[in-house]
């Protein structure tokens, strides 16, 4: 078994839709879908937002599933500002070498896909002012707030895990809506009216969030495409 990891059924939706012969469990209120994808048993786990969320989600994944190895995916922000929208990056900070090999060689025929480093941090990195800063403070690539307690989860373990991120937001543009305006961490899922009250008091974020939501839909399936191809190499 392959486990993949998503913060959201809204990051995973497009490789769900990939499973054959599927079924789930439960982590706390987040689904373990089970299912093959080709001749491969896969568990795509959902971990929530955040560290802590992310830690409970792995030792119940663990409880359950006695995966060969992990792939932590999902979107990430970018903090290089040569970094676009669904261009793919590959941690190597985080991830097992050989697992890495492996990327590296499909990494030759696919364009938008690089290698750096990510960097987890308890907060969303909203403006592009604290994109800036940690960029200078850490050095990394781009930034996401699960992979490093899947990483602790993943050694503790014995593991190997990948870390794939799509980017969803460049380094040189703002997010169009505050993370916890659109996002209820407590309940580990999206606010909707929130945030449609929050559109109609500042009408001119409508634009950029269309623009952002487009985006997603773009970096998600340029993930998918990615996780389908390595899943059969693996």
């Amino acid at each position: 078994m392959i486990a993949i990891t998503f913060a959201l059924p809204q990051e995973s939706k497009d490789l769900v839709h990939e499973l054959t012969h599927h079924g789930a469990t439960y982590a706390a209120h987040l689904p373990i879908l089970l299912g093959n994808i080709e001749q491969h048993e896969v568990a795509v786990c959902h971990t929530g937002v955040g560290l802590d969320s992310a830690r409970r989600a792995l030792r119940q994944l663990f409880k359950l599933h006695r995966p060969r190895a992990l792939i932590s995916a999902g979107f990430a922000g970018a903090l290089d500002p040569r970094l676009r929208v669904a261009d793919l990056i590959i941690a190597t900070n985080f991830s097992d070498p050989d697992l890495l090999n492996a990327a590296r060689h499909l990494a030759l025929n696919r364009d938008g896909c690089c290698f750096g480093t990510l960097t987890t941090e308890p907060q969303a990195a909203e403006t592009t002012d604290s994109k800036f800063r940690l960029r200078e403070q850490t050095g990394a690539s781009a930034v996401d707030m699960e992979t490093a307690a899947i990483a602790e989860a993943c050694r503790d373990f014995g593991l190997p895990m990948l870390a794939v991120r799509s980017i969803s937001d460049i380094a040189t543009q703002p997010l169009p809506v505050p993370f916890p305006v659109w996002f209820d961490a407590e309940k580990q899922k999206p606010r909707a009216f929130p945030l449609l009250r929050y559109l109609a008091r500042n009408p001119h974020q409508i634009r950029p969030f269309i623009h952002f939501v487009k985006g997603i839909e773009t970096a998600r399936a340029q993930l998918t495409d990615y996780l389908l191809e390595l899943i059969s190499t693996l």
